[in-house]
Formats: structure tokens, C-alpha cells, sequence
């Protein structure tokens, strides 16, 4: 799969090209083998001045990472990981900031065949307990900012601090790895074995924790490329934190897929260090929520003026995108903004394209992401027409990219033979 964004191609057009078959073959390396470190890092390296992470610490401070660098640190992690007992299947957890060593304990425990779980830092110590339990999570990782939540939980699992102190009983990250093999091969695993463990948000219940397989890079690496149109020549940014599905999904796993840097900010978001990282890294192409949109809107065209022009195009999700918004974006910034729709349990599924030339209507979701096929059903489950209200699913039968199978543990409801159906209710 090209990083190069289909340009010129109109939507009917490239839902008629799409061929599940050629949408995942990049997966697979040369021996048919399936390993998502060698998707999104390993393959990579072997270009050594390839730049995977632009990386700002809180201080400003900015330093490029390349995918060789990346791969050495995560072969030398895996290493650490694997002398604590970590095995194909079992969980690591990062409870990091937007910092390197999240894609290193990322890429380590992909390289064992084992399954990363993201905790958001702003998570207290009762949700990452909930977490860690159902998750049955064998090491976390961490820095010295969030280690104290994990004091208040009883049966926390092995812990690995950035900077632990000597006699924290900690295993220290950086000083562990000291004097391991640069090279580890990574394991070989089916396309339908987890990579990730993730949960919902938790809007209607409690948190559910579901399983991604490696064949879902795929659908995340479609979307970045059709929806928010990465070019070659493209700087990307997604503001979304890597806690949560969207920054996760679209701001590692998929950018990084197709061989893209990306961006981490490891401090708090505010409106001008937003501005100076587009500013400073020459950022065209940007992802996020309409929260942190409305802040750049509040902050007044006058903040805004130092990047008018600069952003080739923009990308929401989470949330509904409000029409004053996009008005705003267009008027003070000359950047197009978009709005995309996806959950946790699917990927982004309905989206108003960059790459793919098709009408976009103020107030809609869009269109199908290629590969899927979006209805609207009515509650005995007949798929309804233009103009009849009822809730967005998705035809598994005829939705080649669509990989979740059912929450951990527990029954899916929402999931039959014929359609996963989200709980939104929309209309054609």
C-alpha cells in the first residue's frame, strides 16, 4: 500500500476498484509471515535515515526518531519484556505520555506476538485497575507521573518505570535494555490474532474490553490514506491522545503503516502550543476532535494568523463537527475541515473524504469508508431508505475491512450474523 492519497479519484470510483485482497497484502512480509512490529517499524528501518517520530517534550525541546532508531530500542525492550515472561498473546500495557518509550514498549511487545493495552494517563487508579483486571495484564509500563496510581492497586502486575529509583523494586526501562542484541526476530503470528486490547469509553455502561486483530492495520492504514488524505508530502499531526482509539488507530498504527512520521507532543494541549508545533514542524496535514477545535476557534483569528494557509487539510472525529466550525476554519485558517465517524469496536466507517471526490454536505457524516457498507436499520432490523431515521450498522457480510467479533468475555448484543449495529441513530 502506497502512503500516496488516490488523487483525483472520485469515491464510486474507488469503492469499485476495492479488492480485499490487494487492501491487505502489505500486511504479510515476504515469507507470508504477520507481525504488526514489522508492519509498522521493522520493515521500515531498513531505510536508517527514515523519520518515524517527530517527538516535542513539554520543555519545547524537539528531537526526530527514525524507524532504525525505534527498531534497535524495541528489539533490545523486547528483550527486557521477554525475561519478565511476556509471550505471544499476553498483555503490556503502556501507562506513558506522548513520549518515545510509548512506541518502543509498543513495538516490543508486538515483536514477542504479544498485545498492547493503552491506559490514558488522566485515568485515576479505579479505571486502570478495572482495566488492568479484565485485561489480565501481565507488565505495565510507566513513568514516574502516573507509578503512584498504581500504589492503590492491590494486584497491579510487573511494573517498568522510566526513571525508577534504585530502590523502588521498579525494573527501570532505559537501564534494563543496557547491553541487549540491537536485533530480535519477530514472531510470527495468524492476521486474526490481537495486537491490541482496547476499551470503550464507557458513555452507556461500563468500559468493555474487545480485542484487534492485525488484520484491522489495514482498515486503519485505509483510512488515513482515503479520509485524511496522506501524500508522501505530507507533515501529520493527530491531536487525539494514543490512550484512546482514535489516537491510537489513526496517530500510530495506521500513519505508521504506511511508512509516515508522525507526532507526538508530550505536554498538555493548549491552543498555542498547538499553533507552535504546526508552525514548528510545518504541519499540513492535521487529525482531532471538535473540542480542541472550538478552542482554536475561541482563541480568535489573530492566534490563528501565523498558520493561515499552512494546513492542506483537517480531520475530526469523536464528536459531532458544528457548522461554525468548519465556517471558521475555512474563513481564518484557508484549511478544509472534514468530519468522520467511526467506534472503538470498528475503525472510522463514514467519513466526508479528502483523497476521494464526492459531495460534502454540511452537517453529514459522509460515506462509507471503502470496504465497508453502512445501512440504517429499523429496531426489527430492516434496512431503511433516504430520509427514514434509524440506527447506523454495518453488513458484515458485505464489509471486507470490518475485523471486531465480539466484546472479551462477555455477549456482544449488538452483533449478529448479518450486522453489528452501534446504538447511533442516523438517517440517510
Amino acid at each position: 500500500m502506497s502512503t500516496m492519497a488516490p488523487i483525483n479519484m472520485t469515491y464510486d470510483e474507488a469503492v469499485a476498484r476495492f479488492d480485499v485482497e490487494a487492501a491487505t497484502a502489505f500486511l504479510s512480509d515476504e515469507a507470508g509471515r504477520f507481525n504488526a512490529a514489522e508492519i509498522c517499524c521493522i520493515r521500515h528501518a531498513r531505510d536508517s535515515a527514515r523519520v518515524a517520530l517527530r517527538h516535542r517534550a513539554p520543555d519545547g525541546a524537539m528531537r526526530d526518531w527514525t524507524f532504525a532508531e525505534l527498531d534497535r530500542a524495541s528489539a533490545r525492550f523486547a528483550g527486557v519484556l521477554a525475561d519478565l515472561g511476556v509471550g505471544k498473546g499476553d498483555r503490556v500495557a503502556g501507562l506513558l505520555p506522548r513520549a518515545p518509550e510509548l512506541l518502543v514498549t509498543m513495538f516490543a511487545a508486538w515483536r514477542l506476538g504479544a498485545v498492547y493495552q493503552p491506559l490514558f494517563t488522566a485515568f485515576g487508579p479505579k479505571a486502570i485497575e478495572h482495566r488492568l483486571t479484565l485485561g489480565e495484564t501481565r507488565v505495565i509500563v510507566t513513568d514516574p507521573t502516573n507509578r503512584p496510581k498504581l500504589k492503590e492497586i492491590a494486584s497491579a502486575p510487573l511494573i517498568v518505570t522510566v526513571g525508577a529509583g534504585p530502590d523502588s523494586g521498579d525494573t527501570d526501562f532505559w537501564s534494563a535494555m543496557e547491553g541487549r542484541p540491537e536485533t530480535l526476530p519477530s514472531l510470527g503470528v495468524d492476521a486474526g490474532d490481537p495486537f491490541l486490547i482496547m476499551f470503550t469509553s464507557g458513555t452507556t455502561g461500563l468500559p468493555k474490553p474487545l480485542l484487534v486483530p492485525v488484520r484491522a492495520i489495514a482498515a486503519f492504514a485505509g483510512y488515513v490514506r482515503d479520509a485524511v488524505g496522506l501524500r508522501p508530502d505530507d507533515r501529520m499531526w493527530n491531536l487525539a491522545d494514543p490512550g484512546w482509539a482514535y489516537g491510537l488507530y489513526f496517530g500510530l498504527a495506521g500513519p505508521l503503516a504506511l511508512g509516515a512520521t508522525i507526532v507526538l507532543h508530550e505536554g498538555g494541549f493548549s491552543v498555542a502550543s498547538a499553533y507552535d508545533t504546526i508552525q514548528e514542524y510545518g504541519i499540513t496535514n492535521l487529525a482531532g476532535s471538535p473540542t480542541a477545535y472550538r478552542q482554536m476557534v475561541a482563541a480568535g483569528p489573530e492566534a490563528a494568523a501565523r498558520i493561515k494557509g499552512q494546513l492542506r487539510v483537517v480531520s475530526s472525529a469523536g464528536e459531532p463537527l458544528n457548522p461554525e466550525v468548519i465556517r471558521w476554519f475555512r474563513e481564518h485558517l484557508d484549511a478544509p475541515i472534514h468530519d468522520h465517524y467511526g467506534q472503538t469496536e470498528v475503525g472510522m466507517v463514514l467519513c466526508n473524504h479528502h483523497a476521494l471526490e464526492h459531495p460534502v454536505r454540511i452537517g453529514s457524516a459522509g460515506y462509507a469508508v471503502p470496504g465497508h457498507r453502512v445501512v440504517v436499520l429499523s429496531p426489527d432490523g430492516r434496512e431503511l431508505g433516504v430520509g427514514e431515521p434509524g440506527e447506523l450498522a454495518l453488513d458484515r457480510k458485505r464489509s471486507p475491512l470490518m475485523w471486531f467479533t465480539g466484546y472479551l468475555g462477555r455477549d456482544t448484543p449488538s452483533l449478529s450474523e448479518d450486522y453489528y449495529r452501534s446504538g447511533d441513530m442516523v438517517e440517510l
